[in-house]
């Protein structure tokens, strides 16, 4: 089905609105309008077929110096799958000493991306 789709690039301060024309589930795309550069170009594309996010959040700690330590994905995951992202880091639960870097999850809800710790907590 043919749809056109209006989005605000956030690849820079600029905040182009890209109009972008095509079908949005086979990902074929017709035109892209209203970019000022080509980064913005390929966000928006990305953007109208299947648009990625990073997840950000903190996970419990047990038997450490704080009760939360900060984790994220590596790298960004389809956006449809954050809220089942935020249902599996709601019961998780990290024991011990954890770095920044640490992975806490590999391939995080099987998309390749590994579930990372971005603070430090150390065990008491």
């Amino acid at each position: 089905m043919k749809t056109e789709k209006q989005i605000v690039c956030i690849t820079c301060p600029q905040g182009c609105l890209i109009t972008v024309c095509g079908d949005d589930m086979t990902g074929e795309i017709d035109c892209v309008e209203g970019n000022s550069c080509p980064r913005g170009k390929a966000y928006a594309e990305n953007e109208f077929c299947r648009p990625l996010r990073i997840l950000t959040s903190s996970v419990k700690t047990e038997g450490s110096d704080v009760p939360l330590v900060p984790v994220r994905t590596r790298t960004a995951i389809p956006k449809e799958l954050i809220f089942t992202g935020m249902e599996v880091i709601r019961r998780l639960t990290v024991k011990g000493d954890v770095e920044c870097g640490d992975v806490i999850v590999p391939d995080f809800l099987g998309t390749g991306v590994d579930l990372i710790a971005s603070g430090s907590a150390k065990a008491v």
